[in-house]
């Protein structure tokens, strides 16, 4: 597969913000891993919880996470169609984002990676046959970047703020009905690269510990703080295991 190359963005001023953050600024504690590894409260027994800690530690060489937003100021939401357009490209985003959307009068278009390092790790580990430790290093790239999204999205939220505008939840390509492949649309709102991160011809980002999406802008939309019951992805989702536990036990807050 060869990455494609979505156009950049036209060179008006719309307000954008890239953000460089510290694997110390989002660092799960080792029972928050443990709850999405699926042990209940984040309970292991000691050979795992040593595997986590020292790929915990680990990790505080191998990030290179990164975020940020470009904000659009206007954007039509068709609630009878269940599809939004801004600057000309319409999305089909299916009924529940809509639903989400629906008040939005502006859209903040977002990206945030935990680069490649975890990611690397996991493959190293995989390829020496040691397969879970490589998840162990996979289900922390997936944290790591969703915590760093966390981040980005409370810098929005008080941009906003100083704006009299709230902020809804953010929504991904992937997810509620929302076709991945549209991932091609989404990162032609976006700068050319941005933060290091591509799109293969199959909507791939890579690196792969990537999120992508859509925030709603306004004067009356809103966050709600859990919305999990939105979504179509029953079994296999990290942060339905992570809400019978919790991000908070980390100190750092998820949603």
């Amino acid at each position: 597969m060869n990455p494609t190359e979505p156009a950049a963005i036209p060179a008006q001023a719309f307000d954008r913000l890239h953000l460089r953050v510290r694997f110390a600024e989002v660092r799960p504690a080792a029972a928050a891993v443990g709850t999405a590894l699926g042990y209940p409260g984040g309970e292991m027994p000691e050979p795992v919880l040593r595997a986590v800690e020292q790929m915990l530690e680990l990790a505080e060489s191998l990030g290179s996470i990164a975020g940020g937003y470009v904000l659009y100021p206007e954007v039509a939401v068709d609630g009878a169609r269940h599809c939004l357009e801004v600057r000309g490209l319409t999305f089909r985003v299916g009924k529940a984002v809509c639903g989400q959307l629906a008040r939005a009068e502006g859209l903040a278009v977002f990206l945030c990676t935990c680069g490649r390092g975890i990611e690397q790790a996991a493959h190293k580990l995989a390829s020496s046959g040691d397969l879970f430790t490589a998840f162990i290093a996979d289900t922390l790239g997936s944290m790591v970047v969703e915590l760093a999204m966390d981040r980005l999205e409370r810098v929005l939220a008080r941009s906003m703020a100083e704006r009299g505008l709230a902020i809804t939840n953010r929504c991904s390509p992937g997810y509620c009905g929302w076709h991945v492949s549209e991932q091609q649309k989404l990162f032609r709102l976006l700068p050319r690269g941005y933060c290091g991160v591509s799109l293969t011809d199959t909507s791939l980002m890579q690196p792969i510990k990537t999120v992508s999406g859509f925030i709603g802008t306004g004067r009356q939309v809103r966050r709600t703080p859990y919305t999990c019951h939105l979504c179509d992805l029953k079994d296999c989702c990290l942060y339905r295991r992570l809400h019978q536990g919790s991000l908070v036990a980390s100190g750092v807050e998820h949603g």
